[in-house]
C-alpha cells in the first residue's frame, strides 16, 4: 500500500502510473516509459486506482500488486509515480503550470537470490576544479554480477614502492542495480614525485570483498 496526503489547501488531483528507472554511472537517477528497462517490474505490476482527488488534508491509498512468478531468477524494478499539477503565478502575472512527482521505488526479489560483484577497473584521471585548480581523481569501476541491487562500501589505498601506507581514502556508496556497472570517484591528494600503488576494496555484502589495483606515477 502506498499512502498519498494532500498537504495543500485546495483540492488536489493526482494520477498515479508505473514507469521504469535505473541508474546512471554515477549514480544519478534515469526515468524511462513502463516495460523498456531489462529488469522491469512494470509488465507485472497493477495499481489501483489510477487518479485521486484529494480535499485538503485528506490521504488516500494506493495498492500495489504483483501479479508475476513468484520465483525470479533475478530481481525486477520499477516505480509507482503520483503526479499532480501545481499552478503558481509568477510576478509578471502569468500563470505557471508544472507537475509535482513523488515515485516509490518497488522492488521484487525471491529470497537467496546471488550475490556478486566485481572490481572491472581502477584508473586516475587528471580533472580541474571550478577554481581553476588541477588534481587526480581515482575512479573504481564496479559491476554488479549479481541477480539483486545493493549499496557498496569501498575505499582506496595508497601505498608507496616499499608497500608503506600513504592514506587511506572513503569511496562514496555505490547503489547497483543487477548487471549495472557504476562508478565511484574519490580525490587524490597531493603526493610527492614517486611510484605508488593504488588498492581498490569494496564490500558489497557478497561472500568476498572485491579488489583492484592500479599503478599510479607522479612525475
Amino acid at each position: 500500500m502506498l499512502s498519498v496526503r494532500n498537504e495543500g489547501a485546495t483540492p488536489a488531483q493526482a494520477i498515479i502510473r508505473v514507469e521504469d528507472w535505473d541508474r546512471a554511472p554515477d549514480g544519478n537517477n534515469r526515468f524511462y516509459p513502463a516495460g523498456t528497462v531489462s529488469g522491469s517490474c512494470a509488465p507485472s505490476l497493477q495499481v489501483f486506482p489510477m487518479s485521486l482527488s484529494l480535499k485538503p488534508g485528506e490521504t488516500q491509498r494506493i495498492r500495489i500488486d504483483y501479479t508475476g512468478p513468484a520465483k525470479r531468477a533475478s530481481e525486477c524494478w520499477s516505480l509507482v509515480v503520483v503526479e499532480t499539477p501545481a499552478p503558481r503565478m509568477q510576478a509578471n502575472g502569468r500563470q505557471l503550470v508544472y507537475n509535482v512527482r513523488s515515485v516509490l521505488k518497488v522492488y521484487v526479489a525471491a529470497e537467496h537470490l546471488p550475490v556478486d560483484g566485481e572490481v572491472e577497473g581502477l584508473s586516475v584521471a587528471r580533472t580541474v576544479t571550478s577554481a581553476g585548480r588541477q588534481q587526480d581523481v581515482a575512479i573504481v569501476a564496479f559491476a554488479n554480477r549479481g541477480a539483486r541491487h545493493f549499496v557498496t562500501k569501498g575505499r582506496v589505498e595508497i601505498r608507496r614502492e616499499d608497500n608503506s601506507l600513504v592514506q587511506t581514502l572513503e569511496l562514496p556508496p555505490m547503489y547497483a542495480l543487477p548487471g549495472a556497472i557504476m562508478h565511484g570517484t574519490t580525490v587524490l591528494p597531493e603526493l610527492p614525485k614517486g611510484k605508488y600503488l593504488l588498492i581498490s576494496t569494496v564490500d558489497y555484502g557478497g561472500s568476498e570483498i572485491a579488489a583492484g589495483m592500479y599503478a599510479h606515477e607522479v612525475r
